[in-house]
């Protein structure tokens, strides 16, 4: 069998893919995002950004925005969670220095100059709270796309930009290193589309980004491989997509942040309350969560589990860092808060869970720090969680950041809100093809 190289994918890929309608529905989504974003986000109204209008361009963004499926079309998987979306959207109409920052961004032409004024956004401290600067570019480069996904790339993430030019051998992947962020958004770009050019393959950005995300094209460049996976009714025919991880170690850290973990289990805590939630808190972490939470009705933080469960898994149960338990016998949804530990004990755990209790239903999240959002990411992914009995632990298990479980806790009337709301603020590690 012959060696496949880049482009050795591309008569398959033709085959499925229409150009002109491509075009057609990239015209249009552009068109979308642009006016929404001069109409709206840099409009000089002080009214919120509704729910409703952002969704419809986080849905042209995110391929995991809310009302996207394998049919539909956007620009990338952003790992952004929609409610992190729908604030970014209003604090950049609300904060007009942050707004006109990112649209310059978009209106330069200089690349120079782009990369400059990338620069100048990373630098802003607000920026760095709401999901725009973090190291991978993946929302300052959706937006970048979006403003033009014909010109540019929609391979948002530096890493994947990376990983591309590395394997198609572009000598820029020696210099990346040594730029500065904006320098590297914008001239990834333009190498990474001039690498795959040399390949063979040929095409607008929109074509080259999707080709390079086809399934086999993936696996030649990123590391990953594809297995069959037992599709269910709600799951036709899903690619089971694993990644192999490295072996890195989690930089530990210090006692402030020991500290804004445990804020986060009183969080957590306080929000399940106040939704109509038991809540059980492993015993050692009692003392601590107490010094920021305090059940309204003592009775509302559970000192036995009631559920019907085995010994082995009753202990594992016990050790998760919150959980939400309805009417008092059923989990609803269990919390592994992650901060001083690897990530990988925490998803471990859930997996214990999972094992030990196959037909079990339960929700489950991992929180932890945004900047920690990539490493759950892969973590989870790899092949012991990938083939488990009863499916991937990606799909059961997801991603909270800590800013995110802030800003529930924040909303008026939790009391008679459902739990649900959260599925607004989850990530799932799950790969599409972005």
């Amino acid at each position: 069998m012959p060696e496949m190289n880049f482009s050795s994918f591309l008569p398959e890929f033709e085959g499925g893919y229409n150009s002109s309608e491509t075009e057609k529905v990239w015209r249009a989504q552009s068109a979308e995002f642009r006016e929404f974003w001069i109409t709206r986000v840099m409009g000089t109204d002080s009214d919120l950004i509704s729910d409703e209008d952002c969704d419809k361009v986080i849905k042209i963004l995110d391929s995991n925005g809310k009302g996207n499926n394998k049919h539909t079309e956007a620009i990338a998987r952003a790992m952004v969670s929609q409610g992190a979306w729908r604030r970014l959207f209003n604090e950049l109409h609300k904060n007009r220095k942050l707004g006109s920052a990112v649209n310059k961004i978009l209106t330069e032409q200089d690349l120079k100059l782009k990369a400059q004024y990338i620069d100048d956004l990373y630098g802003m401290e607000e920026a760095q709270k709401i999901y725009l600067t973090g190291k991978s570019g993946n929302t300052i480069s959706a937006f970048i796309a979006a403003f033009d996904p014909f010109v540019d790339l929609s391979i948002i993430s530096l890493k994947d930009k990376k990983l591309l030019l590395d394997y198609l051998k572009s000598p820029y992947i020696k210099e990346i290193d040594k730029e500065t962020i904006g320098s590297k958004i914008v001239n990834s770009n333009i190498e990474v589309f001039k690498a795959i050019k040399e390949s063979g393959v040929t095409g607008d950005a929109r074509k080259l980004s999707q080709y390079c995300y086809f399934a086999p094209v993936r696996e030649l460049w990123r590391g990953e491989f594809t297995s069959p996976h037992e599709p269910s009714a709600s799951d036709e025919a899903k690619e089971f997509v694993v990644t192999v991880a490295s072996d890195e170690v989690d930089d530990q850290l210090d006692e402030i942040e020991v500290r804004e973990s445990i804020k986060i289990q009183g969080l957590l805590a306080k929000i399940g309350e106040l939704m109509g939630f038991d809540i059980w808190l492993p015993n050692p972490d009692r003392a601590r969560v107490a010094k920021v939470w305090q059940p309204k009705d003592p009775r509302t933080l559970l000192t036995t589990l009631p559920l019907s469960y085995d010994k082995a898994t009753q202990s594992t149960i016990g050790l998760i860092d919150v959980i939400w338990i309805k009417n008092k016998r059923s989990i609803a949804r269990a919390f592994e808060v992650e901060h001083t530990t690897s990530i990988y004990s925490g998803i471990l755990r859930m997996a214990d869970l999972v094992a030990l209790q196959p037909d079990i239903k339960i929700k489950m999240h991992i929180v932890a720090p945004s900047d920690r959002q990539e490493k759950f990411s892969t973590e989870i992914r790899r092949p012991v969680f990938s083939y488990m009995t009863n499916g991937r632990l990606s799909d059961m298990c997801t991603f909270i950041s800590y800013d995110d479980v802030r800003h529930i806790a924040e909303l008026e009337h939790l009391s008679y809100t459902k739990d649900g709301i959260l599925e607004n603020f989850e990530v799932s590690a799950e790969r599409s093809d972005d």
